[in-house]
């Protein structure tokens, strides 16, 4: 009886240890959308996940991070325990969906168009009803339009696919973040032929998305750190790292 009790003493604090240990290592789930987020020479980084990477450093938590289309990313950090999904907007729709860590970064959505479409005029948001506009299927940008009514919509996994379509006159509006507008349209030498049109969002942020069932102590330590960071200037110098070029 003595031994067996002992065994089961010896099991009871290897579970402890198990779940201890699995509450301190985060699933980090993002799209591609830099420069916030994105995957270079086989590696996650971009301003948000380099910063994710100090708070988790600060916290003792370490990450597993991967890049997934969006929609797939979100259902997966809606569901699974110990789940991080980022660059998120802390929506009325999300709030009670997760838990929150931020906010982390400014957000300003616009709709731009090819300089070279002269035909194209829009001086307030309801003109753009009558044109087809890209956006990122489950995106909060793309969200707001629907509720909006607008139905002219062409959805794609990500920010650069638009971007694509838009220069191959797939459609005649994209909806971007400025700053993945800015990157993208540099990255396939466009540039230069590409102007912003209409301010959609500039009242936002974004954070990060923790699942429901993440332990609340974790969330909490980790929003600790990300105070520390703000307060040392660390953020600010990554912010400028990063986001210098992309902020006007």
């Amino acid at each position: 009886m003595v031994i067996y009790k002992k065994v089961c003493y010896f099991i009871f604090i290897l579970n402890i240890s198990f779940y201890a240990q699995a509450a301190e290592q985060l699933n980090a789930l993002t799209e591609y959308l830099p420069p916030l987020n994105y995957e270079q020479n086989g590696k996650v980084t971009g301003f948000s996940t380099e910063l994710l990477d100090l708070i988790a450093l600060d916290s003792g938590i370490t990450l597993k991070k991967e890049i997934l289309p969006w929609p797939r990313a979100y259902s997966r950090a809606q569901k699974e325990a110990n789940t991080l999904i980022y660059s998120m907007v802390r929506t009325p729709e999300r709030e009670g969906q997760f838990q929150w860590l931020g906010p982390i970064s400014s957000r300003h959505i616009l709709l731009y168009k090819l300089a070279k479409r002269k035909d194209i005029v829009v001086n307030k948001l309801d003109d753009a009803r009558a044109y087809h506009i890209g956006v990122v299927r489950e995106s909060a940008a793309a969200r707001n339009l629907i509720r909006q009514g607008f139905d002219q919509l062409d959805l794609a996994s990500d920010d650069e696919n638009n971007m694509r379509k838009l220069k191959h006159g797939r459609f005649d509006l994209l909806l971007s973040l400025n700053w993945a507008a800015a990157y993208n349209a540099e990255k396939l030498g466009i540039k230069n032929e590409i102007v912003p049109v209409q301010l959609v969002a500039g009242q936002t942020d974004y954070w990060y998305g923790i699942s429901l069932r993440t332990p609340p102590a974790i969330v909490r330590k980790m929003n600790r750190a990300l105070n520390t960071i703000r307060k040392d200037g660390r953020l600010d110098r990554l912010r400028q790292k990063y986001l210098n070029d992309f902020q006007n």
